[in-house]
Order: structure tokens, then sequence, then C-alpha cells
């Protein structure tokens, strides 16, 4: 068994002076092999460091959903997958797409409270009643891509489409007839509403002035209609820019009042840093408002290449960018992109689940409903934890390792017994109670492995 001598640098020191017997070059030779020694070791496994501070107090986790948008995409707004993941994992809130252009009908056949007629919303009014009465969903959003040309001011394009001001009724027209027949016939009434990334245009665009200018119309009719439905503030396209959208709409405090949770997409954000989330969440508390990731995503052209969502690097992507808006933004509703056959997490006929599957249960099964997020921090930006107090009584740590090497992890202020833990990386896509930890100076020691997603639950 080899010997390994540890000196610190004063007793290298005090040996070179002091020790006579030795020949000059011996010295400088000996000199050498310490220092090089002592590098080598302090090189070679530095402990990570974890602190929890369980009496600071983040955000409350509401619900981890999923968008169900496939009626933008289909004649039907129910799909195989969608059925899978409303069993799986159970989602409270939900958002869902209303389309409200048809190109191959005539718009005077779905002009007006004739929208409910068209084939594919008769499928969506039917989806919302089955996942309420089915599957419990509690929460409805209902968000709009794209409107008739008739409506809008430049049929001729495809996205940064204007809808123009004199059509406004006519437009909340169909929108009204919709949430109507959805809480009189089919039992379910949408909790809000919104624009699909109006602030870009995708595919509708609006100017702040525009949208204070339509919420205060659709608001009143809404309310005068004996609707509950509100607007999700901003449904932004991207981190960047959501405060100062939201802050131009509102401008106009006569607006307030029919305004829901402030919200955003988190996609084209894995290169910002975390403080453009902190802003996000800043805001959001100086208005008392709870934070909404209504699209949660890297990557919104991911689709373009063909079978990323099935890779392990998606997968991987999407660990962080999860964690990023759930620890830095204090997101309480998260709903990810999709829970159907769109940038499906597994395959359509719902055999093969993919690593962006098993990444996704790690928040739906550990970090949803009810928990309590509380402050924690990493001594290695490479290590990104995050922790809660579930419903349960149990505290559930998350960590994220990036490094390409195995780290050992020391987890401060932890009184607790390691009850349950989840490891995913590449090769273990989903391996139950393999992270080794143990107990030494009063200190848990957790060793993680390369690039993996671990859930430690403790009692």
């Amino acid at each position: 068994m080899p010997i390994v001598v540890i000196l610190k640098p004063k007793l290298i020191v005090h040996l070179y002076f002091n020790f006579k017997p030795i020949k000059q070059k011996m010295k400088r030779n000996l000199i050498s092999f310490f220092l090089l020694l002592a590098m080598n070791f302090a090189g070679m496994s530095q402990t990570v460091k974890v602190q929890v501070y369980s009496e600071i107090l983040k955000q409350k986790i509401q619900s981890i959903g999923g968008n169900y948008c496939q009626a933008n995409y289909t004649d039907n707004a129910w799909d195989a997958i969608g059925e899978a993941t409303l069993k799986d994992f159970k989602p409270g809130y939900v958002r869902l797409a209303l389309p409200l252009e048809f190109r191959r009908v005539d718009y005077a056949a779905y002009k007006g409270s004739k929208i409910v007629e068209q084939p594919a919303v008769i499928t969506l009014l039917e989806t919302m009643k089955r996942m309420k009465t089915e599957f419990g969903v509690t929460n409805f959003t209902i968000s709009v891509w794209r409107v008739a040309n008739e409506l809008v001011s430049n049929p001729e394009k495809e996205s940064q489409r204007r809808i123009k001001p004199e059509k406004y009724d006519e437009l909340i027209d169909q929108i009204e007839a919709f949430l109507l027949t959805a809480k009189n016939k089919y039992g379910v009434e949408a909790d809000y509403f919104s624009f699909n990334e109006s602030d870009g245009g995708y595919q509708v665009i609006f100017s702040p002035a525009e949208t204070i200018a339509f919420f205060k119309k659709a608001g009143e009719r809404f309310r005068k209609a004996g609707l509950k439905t509100k607007f999700l503030w901003a449904d932004t396209a991207q981190t960047l820019g959501t405060v100062e959208f939201a802050t131009m709409i509102a401008a106009d405090s006569t607006i307030w009042k029919y305004l829901g949770p402030l919200c955003f997409h988190s996609w084209w954000s894995e290169n910002i840093p975390d403080s453009e989330f902190e802003r996000i969440a800043a805001f959001a508390k100086a208005w008392n408002k709870p934070v909404w990731c209504s699209e949660l995503g890297f990557d919104a052209m991911a689709w373009k290449i063909k079978g990323m969502n099935e890779s392990w690097d998606y997968a991987f992507r999407f660990a962080k960018i999860s964690h990023r808006m759930m620890k830095y933004a204090e997101v309480e509703v998260s709903m990810y992109w999709t829970w159907q056959n769109n940038y499906g997490i597994m395959s359509g006929d719902t055999k093969t689940k993919y690593p962006s599957y098993y990444v996704t249960r790690h928040f739906t099964d550990f970090l949803n409903s009810g928990t309590q997020i509380i402050q924690s921090i990493s001594s290695d930006p490479e290590i990104l934890v995050i922790c809660g107090n579930n419903k349960n009584g149990e505290k559930v740590l998350q960590i994220i390792n990036l490094k390409k090497e195995k780290v050992s992890i020391e987890i401060d202020s932890f009184n607790k017994v390691l009850t349950k833990s989840v490891i995913t990386t590449q090769n273990k896509i989903w391996e139950e109670g393999s992270v080794k930890v143990k107990t030494a100076n009063k200190k848990m020691i957790a060793e993680i492995h390369p690039e993996s997603l671990n859930t430690l639950v403790f009692k």
C-alpha cells in the first residue's frame, strides 16, 4: 500500500534551509518533488460545498404542467402522447391552443359564434372536458397563435400579423363564443387567455399600446358575459425583454384588474446570465404577482433538427433550463413544451420514452404542487442545486453536475436521513438508490456522477 506524505509549504521551506546533510542539487530535487506532490494533491479531489438555508423561503410551486397545443397543428386536439402525459404527470395546470383560422375553410363558416362548429374546435372542447373530469386538471389557459386573414392588415405575411383595431370586436366574438361554450356546455371555464408571444409576433404581433386597447375591450366583454377569464401578463417569446414589455403594458392602470400572472417563455435563454431570470422574479414580487413560464424549452427551432428531441443532449439542456427557470425566475407554474406529439418526449405510439421524459419526471415526481422552494447555494458554478420541502414533509435536493468527472458534494445544514435517490445520465436513464451518501465529521457527503441529474429525498 503506497504511503502519501503531505507537507505544508512552511515545512518544505524549513527542510530546504535547515537539512544540511543534503547536497544542494538533492535539495533542489527534493523541494521540486514536494511542491509537485502538494499541487497534485490539491487538484485531485476538491469537495464541492452545498449549503441549504431552510429559513429563507422562495416560491411555492403551484403546478408543473404542460402545453397541449395539437389543435394548432392537426385536426384533433387529443393524441396518444397527450393522454400518456396526463396519466403519468397528472398536471393541475395546462395550456391549450385555440385555432381561429382554417385555411381551407371560408371565413364566413367560422366567423363569430360559428367558431364552435368547427370539428377541430369541438375536439378542443371535448379535450378540456376530459382533462377536467378524467384527469383532474384544475386550471386552463387558452392561447391563440393565428387569426383569419380577414382580421389583419397584412394577410400576406406568415408572422408579424397585425390585427386591425376595428376588427377587435369581431375577434372577441369568436373568443367569447368559445369560452362561453366551454363553460356552459362542457363545464370547463378558462382561467387565462393570451395571444402567444405577441411581443415578437409569432404569429400575431401586438405593441404594448395595442395590448392595452385589446385587454380593455376584451376584459370588459368577458366580465359582462359572466366569464372569470383574465389575461396572462406578457406571455413573451423569451426571457429577455419580458420585464420591459410587461412594464409598458402595465402603464395603464385601468387594465390591472384584468391581468393574471407575469408570464414568459424560456426560449433562447441558455446563454444569458442568471440575473436576467432574477429580474423577472424581482419584478413580479414588486407587483405581487406569481411568475409563470408558459412554454418551457431552450431552442424554439429544435423541430428543424430531425431526432433532436430524442437525444441525451436535448434532455440535459432541458434539465439545465428547467433548473434555472425554477431557481432564479422563481416560477410557480411551468408548462413544458410539449406534452403532446410536438417536440415529443416519447414516440408517437408512447412505447419509447426519450431521455427528456425521465428528466421531466425528476421535476414532476419530486418538485411538484405544494413544494416550498428554499434557498440553496453551491460553491461551484458547475454544480447546480435547488432544494424544497414537499407537501409530504420531505426535503428534496436536486443536483445537476455539469462536469465530465465525478464530484464529492458536502451538504451542510442537513440533519436528515436519505430515503430515496434517483440519477439520470446518458447511460443510466432512471436509476434509483445508486447515489452514495456517507456522513463524516457531522457532514453529509454525496458522490455525484459526471454529467448527471440527481434527486435526493430526505426525511
